[in-house]
């Protein structure tokens, strides 16, 4: 049986009897298939919050009007636990209310949040059934974390105990600074062994590529992507000085999207209609993937939505003010994930470092 564990949140008796009733509902019409939900009840926002520090949930339903400090059912501690829900425990989550509009605005323009009335006659059936096509999404997350937690306790077991009474000292043994710096341990460690090529990896997937939206909110970065006039630019400047903010300008190279073949390619990798045909678009995508291009040019799978690559181009660059890009932040599409920013960017930088020389009379050498 493939049981995913589900908190509602309701400090209403009935209405999460009605809930009872509908996940009963959906278990029994999926037996069949082997799925069930399992649910667990929470009554207000602190015994949702203690459920969640307690147990591991798949996904979330919950009212807005929860009681506050008063006693009076108020919005904001829905919207608030809502949030809790989404970005600290980053669960698929769906909102049952008898005021949907009451939504917060910020929780309202995410797509991938669904409001609910209660006061309809199937609204608890609604709400199960849309977590329910989220089902093989929140299979995979489980899976994800387990592999997070597994490499976590190798990077605990391995690199942080045996140095503990090291890392105790840091920082004077100040504790908020400790948890930070072994956090970022915690972090990079993980990523470093699951990004290693071995006999358990798999490749890596090219939306894994970009991050969208870019890490940073309030500030462009090496590797960000902007669309201006119908044109691609990629912001090319040494992070640290992004980072920093101190220049006042920014490098930035023309990125065009296509290449020659693409499309015949990927038709015969879908379609495969002769080995020969396939062998030959293999190569032309190891060609590519491997950056054996042009030393001013640079691949960069298609963006999320797009059918064709990005071909940067070194030898069509331009430089933009700071304040510019950062007041146009809305035109940012994308930014190149560290895992592949590195390439990129040495790329670049041995385009540019490139030495040239007189050019010697040949002739000379038989004189």
């Amino acid at each position: 049986m493939k049981r995913n564990y589900i908190l509602f949140v309701d400090d209403n008796a009935n209405n999460r009897t009605l809930f009872g009733y509908a996940i009963d509902a959906w278990n029994e019409a999926h037996a069949a298939a082997g799925k069930e939900f399992s649910p667990h009840m929470a009554e207000s926002y602190e015994d949702a919050v203690e459920a969640l520090r307690r147990f591991k949930f798949d996904c979330a339903i919950l009212d807005l009007r929860l009681p506050n400090d008063s006693g009076q059912d108020s919005p904001d501690v829905g919207n608030q636990l809502a949030k809790d829900v989404l970005f600290d425990e980053g669960l698929p989550l769906a909102i049952l209310s008898g005021h949907p509009a009451e939504i917060d605005e910020t929780l309202g323009e995410l797509e991938f949040i669904r409001a609910f009335d209660k006061g309809d006659a199937d609204g608890y059936e609604q709400a199960v059934a849309w977590l329910a096509e989220k089902w093989k999404m929140m299979d995979a997350l489980r899976s994800a974390r387990s592999s997070i937690d597994q490499s976590a306790a190798t990077v605990f077991a391995k690199r942080l105990w045996p140095q503990w009474s090291a890392f105790s000292q840091l920082e004077g043994g100040d504790v908020e600074k400790i948890t930070k710096i072994i956090g970022r341990q915690y972090v990079s460690h993980i990523a470093d062994i699951l990004g290693l090529d071995n006999e358990g990896s798999v490749g890596w997937h090219p939306f894994e590529c970009y991050n969208v939206p870019s890490l940073f909110d309030d500030r462009a970065h090496t590797g960000d992507i902007f669309e201006t006039g119908g044109e691609y630019w990629i912001v090319l400047s040494p992070q640290c000085d992004m980072a920093t903010q101190k220049v006042t300008s920014a490098i930035m190279a023309k990125c065009v999207m296509g290449h020659a073949s693409w499309n015949e390619h990927i038709d015969a990798l879908k379609t495969k209609p002769s080995q020969t045909k396939v062998d030959k678009a293999s190569k032309y995508f190891k060609d590519l993937v491997n950056q054996n291009l042009a030393v001013s040019i640079h691949f960069l799978p298609p963006l999320p939505g797009k059918a064709e690559p990005l071909m940067v181009s070194f030898s069509e660059i331009k430089t933009a003010t700071l304040a510019e890009l950062n007041g146009t932040l809305t035109a940012r599409v994308a930014s190149v994930s560290s895992p592949f920013l590195s390439n990129l960017v040495q790329r670049f930088g041995a385009y540019i470092s490139r030495t040239g020389q007189p050019n010697l009379e040949f002739n000379h050498f038989a004189v």
